[in-house]
C-alpha cells in the first residue's frame, strides 16, 4: 500500500477497522462511518479494513468518498497458536494480509529518500483487538479506539458461564492491559468508559467522543407523523448480548405492568439478526419486526422509545437518534450513560422494574406532556450530538496524539 501524501498540512491518518461501516444496519458501523465523514473533511486518511463476506461494491463506493484511499483485507483462520492464547474476538477478525499492509505502511518503506520522515502522523486502531497487529518498533504515534470496554461487557454477558468463557474473559483482559502498555492515547465514547480505564491504568491519555446523529437523516417529516397509541419501540443489533437481555427483561418484567392500566400497549423490536430469545417473546403485546431498511418511521410512529439496558458499554445510538425525531424516551440510567441528558427535561430516567412503568405509563397518559419532552430533547441533543461537532473531539485527540514523543512529524 502506498501512502499517498497529501498537500496540505492536514493530519496524514492510517484508519485501521476490522469490519466494514457499510451498510449502516449497527452501532458500530454508523459511529465509525460517520467519524470517518467527518473526518475525512479535514484529515488525509487512508482506510484499511477488514472485509465482510460477500460483495463489497457496494460499501466501496460508499466508503471511497470520504477518505483518500481504502483497502479491503480478508480474514483468515487462526493457527492453533493463536486459538489457544487469544480471545475470541481477536481471532474471528485476524488478518494476516492487513497485519503485513499496516507494517509496511508505517514502516516508511514507501519513502526510502526522506528517511527522517513518518509516513503518517497517526495510527488510528478502531477497535481493541487490532491492539497487537502493530508490529514491535512502531515509530508513528497511536490511538486506540474503544466502541466499548470490551472486558466489562465480556464479564457481565459471561455470569453463569462455563470455564471456556471466563478463559476468553482472562484473554480479552490480557489484550486490554497489552493495549494500555502500547498505547498511550485512546479515545472511547462516555466518561463513565474513560472513568473505568483511567482506574484501570491511570498513565493513559483519554479522550471522550460520544456517538451522535445525521441532521440531515434524522429530522421529523414535513408536517409531522401523528403518534400511535399506546405504541412503545424498542431499535437496535437484536444479535447483540445487552439488548437481548434488556428487551427479554422489559417484556418479563416490565410490559406486563404497564399492560395491567393500558391493556393495548403493544411493543415493537426493531432490529437485524434476532437472536432466539428474542424471537421467542412474539405474542400479544409483543412483535418481532426484525431488521428494516429506515428505522425513522418507528421513532416517528413510536408514543414511546425504551432504551431498559441493564448492561452498559457502546455507541448509545438509539437515544441519540429516537430524540432527534422528536420521540419521548424512557431509559435505565446505564442506557443513557454519558449523555448529559437530564430526567424530566429531555427524557425520563427509571431503573427498577415499576419504576420504568410507571415513566412508560406517564407518557402513555399524558400525550401533550409527552411531545413536549420529546421537544425538549430534540433542541438538546442538535445542540449537542451533531457528528460534525463531536468530530472536532476526535480530531483535537488525533492532533494531541500526533504532536507527542513517539514518532517524527513531517
Amino acid at each position: 500500500m502506498n501512502a499517498a501524501q497529501p498537500t496540505d498540512d492536514r493530519l496524514r491518518v492510517l484508519f485501521v477497522c476490522p469490519f466494514v461501516p457499510w451498510p449502516l444496519n449497527s452501532g458500530g458501523r454508523i459511529r465509525t462511518y460517520h467519524l470517518l465523514k467527518a473526518l475525512g473533511e479535514r484529515a488525509h486518511i487512508d482506510l484499511l479494513l477488514v472485509r465482510e463476506p460477500g460483495p463489497i461494491e457496494e460499501a466501496e463506493a460508499a466508503l471511497a468518498p470520504l477518505v483518500a484511499r481504502v483497502d479491503f483485507f480478508e480474514r483468515a483462520a487462526p493457527g492453533a497458536v493463536m486459538r489457544w492464547s487469544r480471545p475470541k474476538i481477536e481471532r474471528w477478525f485476524h488478518s494476516p494480509d492487513l497485519r503485513a499492509s499496516l507494517a509496511r505502511a508505517i514502516a516508511g518503506t514507501d519513502h526510502p529518500g526522506e528517511p527522517d520522515r513518518a509516513p503518517y502522523d497517526l495510527v488510528h486502531l478502531d477497535e481493541l483487538l487490532l491492539a497487537r497487529t502493530l508490529p514491535t518498533g512502531n515509530r508513528v504515534p497511536v490511538v486506540q479506539h474503544h466502541h466499548k470496554i470490551d472486558s466489562v461487557l465480556y464479564d457481565l454477558l459471561s455470569t453463569h458461564q462455563g470455564p471456556a468463557r471466563h478463559f476468553d474473559l482472562w484473554k480479552l483482559r490480557q489484550l486490554e492491559r497489552e493495549a494500555a502498555r502500547r498505547i498511550r492515547h485512546h479515545l472511547v465514547c462516555s466518561e463513565e468508559d474513560a472513568a473505568i480505564l483511567r482506574r484501570r491504568y491511570p498513565d493513559l491519555e483519554l479522550g471522550v467522543v460520544p456517538s451522535g446523529f445525521d441532521p440531515e437523516h434524522f429530522r421529523p417529516s414535513p408536517g409531522g407523523v401523528p403518534r400511535e397509541r399506546d405504541l412503545l419501540v424498542f431499535v437496535g443489533s437484536m444479535s447483540y448480548g445487552p439488548n437481548v437481555d434488556a428487551v427479554v427483561h422489559f417484556v418479563r418484567d416490565v410490559l406486563p405492568r404497564v399492560r395491567v392500566r393500558r391493556p393495548g400497549a403493544h411493543l415493537e423490536i426493531v432490529g437485524l439478526d434476532p437472536a432466539p430469545e428474542v424471537l421467542a417473546l412474539a405474542g400479544p403485546g409483543v412483535k418481532i419486526v426484525g431488521g428494516v431498511p429506515d428505522v425513522r418511521p418507528y421513532f416517528e410512529r413510536a408514543s414511546a422509545v425504551v432504551v431498559p439496558l441493564r448492561i452498559g458499554g457502546g455507541t448509545r445510538l438509539k437515544i441519540v437518534e429516537a430524540l432527534a425525531m422528536g420521540a419521548p424516551v424512557v431509559s435505565t440510567p446505564v442506557g443513557a450513560e454519558g449523555l448529559g441528558l437530564a430526567h424530566g427535561e429531555e427524557l425520563l430516567l427509571a431503573r427498577a422494574p415499576g419504576a420504568f412503568a410507571q415513566a412508560i405509563l406517564q407518557l402513555l397518559e399524558r400525550p401533550e406532556w409527552a411531545r413536549d419532552l420529546g421537544a425538549r430533547g430534540k433542541v438538546s441533543v442538535e445542540n449537542r450530538f451533531r457528528w460534525e461537532v463531536l468530530a472536532m473531539g476526535a480530531l483535537e485527540h488525533w492532533k494531541r496524539a500526533a504532536s507527542g514523543v513517539y514518532g517524527v512529524r513531517g
